[in-house]
């Protein structure tokens, strides 16, 4: 029952639980450090400086005393760790730390979890060994650091004295005899801190105790690893009046396909296999962990896998190649080799349903209960999935913080046997008749010649005089003018003009239109670059000035590829304005009037063709007739730059998109 052991220093971190919970940017870097158990990060500094110091360690079966000691299992146990405190200071040359595991937790609290009885118990233990510890003072001298450390040590008694007296349990009542005594006298101890946590897989192992699961891994007296389901699950489940051998036939299988579902002996009959080929998959189910290893040579005859099923050894799994479906083959898989677990068993008690389903989870809990009783914090590692990486550590620390926890110990579990990468199912073969013609001469090999073919794109270039539109906004303030050119309705370049914004910003905004637009004429989706650009986020940004869909943007390029995508792919869901909102001043026109053609046909581009009387009218819109104008206005285009911008300042003509000033409008125009 007792393992004196020498503990190995942790490596220990100190941490902010605010900044932890609340998901800090040094969570991260906590987490990969913590992923494979090589650190403990604690909150507090009392608990990482006793995790750092030096201690001496030993381990106690509670089960077992609970077992044997019957009606006097509290003596047992005060017993046992007044015992493990004089190992420990034989075992150790200096004064420290001492550790007292405990384990066997479950069997403390029986089927319905007691948890007042583990701590009554964790009570006991803690208050017998801090009183040996100040016997042991008397004669071999306090602790070195005691003077600094004895208000401490006065107040987590009296604090541990106070969770004591509601208590009902015997142990309870005895722990809170001797912490009463103790914090009258205030007597010094030989060891700072007395812990009741210790981690040690061998130690476990040798004492028999393995890993709180279903499936309990065990050391025979020949040095051999066994499985069995787990003694204090067998117990519970015996006590609450279940069948402890229907829960080993569902967690270990059967070992037979008799009466499997899915793919029984008339299922393999009927595949073609005989007596001999039955007996021989029923002996290797035996030691096997898979179908894979059972179905295939040397259990069964390549012969017959070649004559009989008509197929090779080594093509792939057999099974899947005779047609057998995946879902038959887990079924069956289950039947034989088990669930591995109680999580889904359908015969188990009510009453314990949930330590079935997860003991390790439920031993956390028994663990949190004691800890308040130990001057150390619990580092016992917390399992992740072997898969996990760092984001996964890093939620399970801020959860940890957020829980009160004193210390997190993050630890993978091992990759599940067999293999990780699963390849997709191959149909199956046509089965072919046992016999088979005489065989032929093999043709002679085939010479297989790879050819590589590189196929040219071919670039699709514009009309000289090409159709587009020109579409002026503002972002955020800053004018943007977008032209676009397009045959057949298809987009083929763009250019991007930005005044007022230096001469870099400028010619970086040419450049990238230039870029899109070779893009496109090689066949690049617009697609494509409407996803790959909008949403993003720079300065110049906000509202949007002059645009009828458009009303804000993040970026001048998040409003260039909104207007791309509005207007040429029909993606309205990037408008963030109705369509009726016509920020160019045509909302502010009474519906059903007229609009002069050559605001959306360039008479330029139209050489001439489209008059000047020549007007569009809206269709499908009812509006109360107006009196015609008697004046209309025509556009002033810029002899600079062509565009239709010109307007009057005072005396004298100011292009909005060049900025020109023509001396003589009427000069220019002539």
């Amino acid at each position: 029952m007792l393992e004196p052991r020498a503990e190995p220093a942790p490596t220990v971190a100190l941490a902010d639980r605010a900044r932890m919970a609340a998901g800090a940017p040094e969570t991260l870097a906590a987490a990969r450090a913590t992923l494979d158990g090589g650190l403990v990060l604690t909150f507090d500094p009392r608990d990482a400086e006793a995790l750092a110091a030096p201690a001496t360690g030993t381990m106690l079966n509670l089960g077992v005393a609970v077992e044997r000691g019957g009606e006097s299992a509290e003596a047992v146990i005060a017993d046992l760790a007044r015992l493990a405190v004089l190992a420990a200071e034989l075992e150790s040359e200096t004064p420290g730390a001492v550790t007292l595991g405990l384990e066997g937790l479950l069997a403390v609290a029986g089927a319905d979890l007691d948890k007042d009885a583990v701590a009554a118990v964790a009570a006991l233990v803690a208050a017998a060994a801090a009183d040996t510890s100040a016997t042991l003072a008397l004669t071999r001298g306090p602790a070195p650091d005691w003077d600094t450390a004895q208000d401490e040590a006065l107040d987590t008694l009296k604090a541990r004295r106070n969770r004591l007296r509601t208590s009902k349990h015997p142990a309870g009542q005895q722990a809170g005899s001797i912490l009463n005594g103790l914090a009258r006298a205030r007597r010094p101890r030989r060891h700072a801190a007395i812990g009741l946590f210790v981690e040690d897989a061998q130690a476990r192992l040798r004492l028999g105790l393995g890993a709180t699961r279903a499936v309990d891994r065990f050391q025979t007296a020949d040095g051999e690893i066994g499985r069995r389901l787990h003694p204090v699950l067998a117990g519970a489940i015996r006590a609450a009046g279940g069948e402890v051998e229907g829960a080993e036939r569902w967690l270990f299988g059967r070992r037979t396909l008799a009466e499997a579902p899915g793919l029984d002996h008339a299922e393999l009959r009927a595949l073609g296999f005989t007596d001999i080929e039955l007996a021989a998959v029923e002996a290797a189910l035996a030691d096997a962990e898979r179908f894979d290893a059972v179905f295939s040579a040397p259990v069964l005859d390549p012969g017959f896998i070649r004559d009989v099923l008509g197929l090779e050894d080594g093509d792939g799994p057999l099974l899947t190649l005779l047609g057998v479906s995946e879902e038959a083959e887990a079924e069956a898989a289950r039947w034989v080799f088990g669930h591995g677990d109680l999580g889904g068993w359908p015969d188990a008690p009510a009453g314990i349903a949930a330590l079935l389903a997860d003991p390790e989870a439920a031993e956390a809990d028994l663990r949190r209960v004691i800890e308040p009783f130990s001057d150390m914090a619990d580092a016992t590692p917390e399992m992740l999935d072997w898969r996990a990486g760092p984001a996964q550590a890093a939620r399970a620390l801020s959860e940890a913080a957020m829980e009160q926890r004193r210390a997190v110990r993050l630890v993978r579990r091992e990759a599940p046997a067999g293999r990780l990468l699963e390849l997709p199912t191959v149909e199956p073969q046509p089965r072919v008749e046992a016999h088979r013609p005489s065989p032929t001469p093999a043709p002679a090999p085939e010479r297989i010649v790879e050819r590589v073919v590189e196929r040219e794109r071919a670039r699709r270039k514009l009309p000289d005089r090409r159709k587009g539109y020109i579409q002026k906004a503002a972002v955020g303030g800053h004018k943007v003018y977008i032209h676009t050119g397009y045959e057949d309705g298809e987009l083929g370049e763009i250019f991007i003009d930005m005044h007022k914004e230096g001469a870099a910003f400028r010619s970086l905004m040419n450049n990238f239109a230039i870029a899109i637009s070779i893009g496109l004429q090689y066949g690049v989706p617009l697609d494509e670059f409407v996803d790959a650009f909008v949403f993003t986020r720079f300065e110049p940004a906000g509202r949007v000035t002059g645009n009828d869909s458009i009303k804000s943007a993040t970026s001048i390029l998040d409003y260039i590829f909104r207007e791309l995508g509005v207007s040429y792919l029909d993606r309205h869901e990037l408008a963030n304005a109705a369509p009726d909102d016509d920020a160019d001043g045509l909302a502010d026109k009474p519906q059903g009037e007229a609009v002069p053609a050559a605001r959306f046909i360039s008479k330029g581009f139209a050489r001439g063709s489209a008059p000047d009387n020549l007007v569009v009218l809206p269709f499908g819109k009812k509006a109360e007739p107006e009196p015609r104008a008697t004046t209309t206005t025509q556009a002033v285009a810029c002899p600079a730059c062509g565009d239709f911008s010109l307007q009057q300042r005072g005396p004298g003509w100011v292009c909005d998109t060049c900025g020109a000033s023509p001396g003589q409008i009427g000069a220019d125009q002539g």
